[in-house]
């Protein structure tokens, strides 16, 4: 009598009734997987929103302020976040040194582009020697003799 032990193909015979094992912790490992991704789009989404929120209140380093409101973002029950404007108000009051726009740098050339009352004038020229008004600045000089 030779008896021989039957061989289970598990992925086969198993299919369509009750899933063995390996397909049990297959679909628990891709839902888990799935929910990290869904988990991760999310808080991507969120902070796209907060640097798109952060330009706008005219922050000087939305990428920065952004990666420290990752920390306090809550979301609803549709997976959007719920508390986007409350975090940018705090932000606002907690540095607000990195919010507004800055008064523009002055110029390199300190005083150039002022306007200040002529020091030349002809009567001052017509006191000078041909010397001293051959050092001045022929426009200086151009404009008080044609200003009268």
């Amino acid at each position: 009598m030779n008896e021989q032990t039957p061989q289970l193909n598990t992925q086969s015979e198993t299919r369509g009734s009750v899933p063995a094992k390996t397909d049990v912790i297959d679909l628990e490992h891709l839902r888990s997987e799935n929910e990290t991704l869904r988990n991760e789009l999310r808080m991507r989404t969120a902070v796209y929103d907060i640097e798109a929120r952060l330009i706008k209140a005219g922050a000087r380093s939305p990428k920065l302020l952004s990666e420290q409101a990752k920390a306090a973002i809550q979301f609803g029950d549709d997976g959007a976040a719920t508390n986007i404007a409350a975090i940018i108000e705090q932000m606002k009051q907690n540095y607000p040194e990195q919010f507004g726009m800055d008064a523009p740098a002055g110029s390199i050339d300190g005083g150039a582009g002022r306007k200040t009352a002529p020091s030349l004038t002809k009567d001052a020229l017509s006191r000078m020697s041909p010397a001293e008004i051959q050092r001045l600045d022929w426009a200086e000089v151009k404009a008080a003799l044609s200003n009268g």
